[in-house]
């Protein structure tokens, strides 16, 4: 009925790492997926894969566009402790009291952490907050 060949679906493409044949595979993440926990758990199951496989075959991660994320979470994280002590620092140098600038000092990093706590609990993270625009 049919003649079936194992082969790609086109002949006329080529994939090379530095030279050498190689073959590609693109992952992508499902829709409202964590994307830095999807490319950790794929890292994570990389020395699995290459366990069974033929040593003569080598897996390398060519493009891992998690970089700029996590760049970008840790600079939202840097900007969000630098505001928290640029409030407690002007409060202090206007009022110049101790227990004044003891308000602004416990209610700033209290009132983040609640809200990380319902961002936490409905299911958004730094990452989500960083992105959204």
């Amino acid at each position: 009925m049919a003649d079936v060949h194992d082969s790609v679906q086109t002949v006329r493409s080529l994939g090379l790492v530095n030279g050498q044949p190689a073959a590609f595979v693109i992952i992508f993440r499902q829709p409202g997926a964590n994307i830095i926990a999807t490319v950790d758990a794929i890292k994570q199951a990389m020395p699995l894969l290459n366990a069974a496989m033929s040593p003569t075959i080598r897996m390398v991660i060519a493009l891992d566009q998690t970089v700029t994320i996590r760049a970008s979470v840790l600079d939202v994280e840097r900007t969000l402790g630098i505001s928290v002590f640029l409030v407690i620092l002007v409060v202090f140098l206007f009022l110049r009291e101790p227990r004044a600038t003891l308000i602004p000092a416990v209610a700033v990093p209290v009132s983040l952490l609640a809200t990380l706590g319902v961002m936490y609990l409905a299911g958004y993270g730094i990452d989500n907050l960083s992105l959204m625009p």
